[in-house]
């Protein structure tokens, strides 16, 4: 079983997004699975033309001389795709938007409807299975709702979202326990759905639970 991650944070290894990842996808690593985490900030990604050449000209390859091809043969060989990022205005950044962009060849130009929703068709199957993660620099959960939506798309069998998430590199020795814990947390979720395929409830509920109440947090950020 292969997991891939793609980080869409402009701050790559550094961010506080790829914190979440490199525990995730320790945890699958540790039941047996192979890793991969790419930094799309140190790719030349560049955006859709919506020129359609990747369906009638060139089917399934996009005409632009880039980096996509080596992103594209990692996400499509992945068993799961790891789509990150933090938000940023309410969505996810335009570096992994412009990654998800450039998907387009792995589509068709033919329109399907399903319980009344239309898209168009798949040029292959898909059987990846996707995981959506986020962090969110404010506290609560409203700041997710858009990006939750656009990651719904994928029908992710696993949401890991952190608000409060400039601890996650905090170097204040009294967050540093409830960080590492959390971690904990996500790296027991990468093991669980490596080795049996699912995460289970518990650990989900873990996952989501407050790493500092919301007063402490804003008295943390001094705003």
């Amino acid at each position: 079983m292969k997991f891939v991650a793609f980080n869409g944070s402009p701050a790559g290894k550094n961010s506080a997004t790829n914190r979440i990842i490199t525990a995730f996808l320790a945890g699958a690593a540790s039941a047996g699975a192979q890793t991969a985490n790419y930094q799309l900030t140190e790719y030349q990604i560049g955006q859709c033309q919506g020129c359609f050449a990747c369906w009638f000209k060139t089917p399934g390859r996009c005409v632009q001389a880039d980096d996509m091809p080596q992103l594209m043969q990692a996400y499509l060989e992945a068993d799961v795709v790891c789509l990150a990022s933090p938000v940023y205005s309410w969505n996810m950044t335009a570096l992994l938007k412009n990654f998800v962009d450039r998907l387009v060849p792995l589509k068709s130009p033919l329109i399907q409807e399903q319980s009344g929703n239309f898209d168009m068709a798949d040029s292959r199957p898909r059987p990846q299975q996707y995981v959506a993660i986020s962090n969110c620099g404010f506290p609560g959960e409203n700041n997710f709702s858009i990006i939750k939506a656009a990651f719904s798309c994928c029908n992710p069998c696993l949401e890991i979202y952190r608000n409060c998430g400039k601890l996650l590199k905090s170097a204040n020795p009294a967050v540093q326990p409830a960080v590492a814990e959390y971690l904990r947390w996500v790296e027991k979720a990468g093991y669980e759905l490596a080795a049996d395929g699912q995460v289970t409830a518990a650990t989900q509920q873990k996952m989501a639970e407050p790493l500092m109440s919301v007063a402490d947090y804003v008295k943390f950020l001094g705003m």
